[in-house]
């Protein structure tokens, strides 16, 4: 009796073992960290490129280097985080797409620097377009060309004639420069064409993009 009893303790403090065993080898699986769907890692990355959309929305302000440095830094932690992965490459490719179109929307709206960001984005995004090629080299273009601000008139009675007085801003330079112009008169890439009604405003033609006029209002 005492033998069998002891059979069964033996049996019982050895099952117990086993499970203990089993149990630390089997840990529980572990829950998956971060976004698992395509849907999920765009949502968390979308917000990157928020600053792009504020400034093409209506009174938003310009771009500054410190969203470029922002928006830059910001898709590159997401390449990094999310480029490993199907879903994750996937949501990087849409994103790409949303800023190629806020690409185009700015190029409508000649806002060249955002154009200019908005393509060293989808580069870094390594997602290759040719109208984005094409808005990049038009923007360029058009950042050469000065802004214009008519700060007022001169009138030359004897020799029947107006004279323009301007102030020409260097886009990438901010540099300042006055000028005093005429009608027909050219400078700078540009030439003043025509001026509208009593001094009211004036217009002028981009010679870098023949046949690209502008109208500036005076004051």
């Amino acid at each position: 009796m005492r033998h069998s009893l002891y059979l069964v303790l033996v049996l019982a403090v050895l099952i117990t073992g086993c499970q203990e065993m089993l149990q630390r080898e089997e840990p529980p699986p572990e829950e998956p960290i971060g976004p698992q769907t395509k849907e999920e890692v765009l949502a968390e990355i979308r917000p990157i490129i928020g600053p792009l959309r504020n400034t093409l929305a209506p009174g938003g302000a310009g771009i500054t280097e410190m969203h470029r440095d922002q928006i830059m830094s910001g898709l590159r932690n997401a390449i990094i985080t999310h480029g490993n992965t199907d879903f994750g490459k996937a949501a990087l490719s849409d994103l790409a797409y949303e800023i190629m179109d806020i690409a185009k929307r700015a190029a409508d709206a000649e806002r060249h620097r955002l154009v200019l960001l908005c393509i060293d984005a989808v580069e870094l995004l390594s997602i290759e377009s040719q109208l984005l090629k094409r808005l990049g080299a038009r923007a360029d273009i058009m950042l050469e060309k000065p802004a214009v601000r008519v700060k007022g008139f001169m009138e030359d009675i004897e020799k029947n004639q107006t004279y323009v007085f301007l102030e020409l801003l260097n886009r990438k330079t901010g540099a300042l420069e006055r000028v005093e112009a005429r009608e027909g008169d050219e400078f700078h890439n540009l030439r003043l064409w025509r001026i509208v009604g009593r001094n009211r405003s004036v217009i002028f033609e981009y010679l870098t993009v023949p046949g690209l006029f502008f109208e500036v209002e005076s004051f």
